[in-house]
């Protein structure tokens, strides 16, 4: 068998690694859905190989399949259906720079599309609420799985057809359709720019889950919010979300001796934070976190003391849109 022939001649064939939309397609409909406006992000398609008794790296016939999207897109929209997205039952499109029309004549294998199914990745999401104003919230997906040799040409060159895709006749059956703007085209959507929205936390409070009026923490600094899936990996590497972790912080800038005399009854009482973004975005966990207190001073008079607020907790994926809601 000889080497296969490759056309590496012309400088045409240097393609941009860029991916410029991410499509999914649930189980029921199988219409592809954009997922809207996307990130910077990365996708890898890596061999498996084990040496030899010479040291010979030889491929064991498999291969894995990883991508980090960043999906830019935080409406309420977006955060009500990510558990959803990531419930391990879709398909999903990648299309790159160089990403061919797509075909009206029946599915034809087109340049430029990855595909991967349900049965070769799953995928676990980051949802990033950090900073100021000048940073975006995000969402974070991880996909991961594994597949044999033969499949990697369906993966890379993707057979896909116009009647695939979702359309704004869909609007009934499409689950993830309010993610996207859609017309009667079928070209599953495109990016909704409006579910854009900065992060910066306009108020903090704390309130004693035993009772009492919630008490606003100001001024605050160095927000830090996310809620990460755990998920195992099964047989085949692909990741399952099982739970969805909280990770919140803020400095408060308020240092006063009143105020520290008072540490040691705060972080003994089960507590309902509450936070109130510049967006309108509200998050209230109930109960959800525990808290612990850091005074810190962190070098001269150019810096301000502050007491490191850090509150975590495990909660069910199918909790989240309980603690979201927006203005």
């Amino acid at each position: 068998m000889a080497f296969p022939t490759v056309t590496t001649a012309s400088p045409a064939n240097i393609k941009p690694s860029a991916i410029v939309a991410v499509y999914a397609a649930d189980s029921s409909t199988s219409k592809w859905q954009t997922l809207g406006s996307i990130g910077e992000s990365t996708l890898n398609i890596q061999d498996f190989s084990s040496p030899d008794s010479m040291n010979r790296n030889k491929t064991n016939g498999a291969f894995k399949f990883t991508a980090h999207v960043i999906m830019k897109q935080c409406s309420l929209y977006e955060l009500e259906l990510i558990d959803s997205i990531t419930n391990g039952t879709n398909a999903f499109l990648f299309k790159l720079p160089d990403a061919g029309a797509i075909p009206t004549g029946g599915s034809t294998a087109t340049e430029g599309w990855f595909k991967v199914t349900a049965a070769q990745v799953g995928v676990k999401y980051k949802l990033v609420c950090d900073g100021t104003p000048e940073n975006d919230m995000h969402i974070e997906l991880d996909f991961q799985g594994t597949a044999i040799l033969s499949a990697k040409d369906g993966m890379v060159k993707a057979a896909i057809d116009d009647n695939e895709f979702a359309s704004s006749a869909d609007s009934a059956t499409a689950p993830y359709y309010n993610i996207g703007t859609y017309t009667a085209t079928l070209d599953g959507g495109s990016p909704s720019n409006t579910h854009l929205y900065p992060c910066g936390v306009a108020s903090m409070t704390l309130t004693d889950d035993a009772g009492g009026g919630a008490v606003t923490m100001s001024p605050i600094q160095n927000i830090k919010l996310s809620f990460e899936q755990l998920a195992t990996e099964d047989g085949l590497l692909r990741f399952l979300p099982n739970a969805l972790r909280i990770n919140f912080e803020f400095d408060w800038m308020a240092s006063d001796a009143a105020d520290l005399l008072l540490l040691d009854g705060m972080v003994v009482l089960d507590v309902n934070p509450t936070l109130t973004f510049a967006s309108g975005l509200i998050v209230t966990f109930d109960n959800q976190t525990g808290i612990e207190t850091n005074l810190e001073l962190p070098g001269n008079m150019e810096k301000n003391r502050v007491i490191r607020f850090t509150a975590k907790g495990d909660i069910l994926n199918s909790s989240l849109d309980a603690i979201l809601s927006w203005v």
